[in-house]
Formats: C-alpha cells, structure tokens, sequence
C-alpha cells in the first residue's frame, strides 16, 4: 500500500481498482477509520477532474489510459509505444 500521509493509504487491486484507507494513525495496524474501494472508471474521473484540463479535451480517456496501460483512445502515447513492441 501507498502511504500518503497521516494514515492515509492507496493500494491498487485487481482490475484496476484503487482501494482508499485512513487508520487512525500511519502505523499499519493502526485501527481503520475509514475504508473504500474504487471502481477503475471512477478512479480515472477522479483523477481527470483533477487534473488541470479536467475531463475536457478526452481528459477520462486519457486517465484510463495512464491508470490502465491499455490504449483505450488514441489520445495515449501508449498506443504508439506499444505497436512497436508487439
């Protein structure tokens, strides 16, 4: 798991989905305050929306490629990269 910062953590999981958690402390058996997992589409929008173009300009399909690593949408330079190896 990601430790952010005062017991905030991230960890990635299976397909693509990003689980968010606060201990009460940064200490891993610190007791859990809070605990949510995020669908991949969601992870990509939150991250899109903050980012400084938001979800304009193909912004989510950019994220999803970023959070992924599978070009869903040409707008990724992944799809160029990864023609080349195959």
């Amino acid at each position: 798991m990601f430790h952010l910062t005062d017991g905030l953590f991230f960890e990635r999981l299976l397909e693509g989905k990003v689980r968010i958690l606060k201990r009460a402390s940064g200490s891993a058996d610190a007791p859990v305050v809070f605990d949510l997992t995020v669908d991949s589409n969601s992870w990509a929008s939150i991250i899109a929306s903050m980012s400084y173009y938001g979800e304009e300009d193909n912004g989510f399909y950019r994220a999803m490629n970023f959070h992924t690593g599978k070009p869903l949408d040409k707008t990724t330079p992944l799809k160029d990269k990864l023609s080349k190896v195959a």
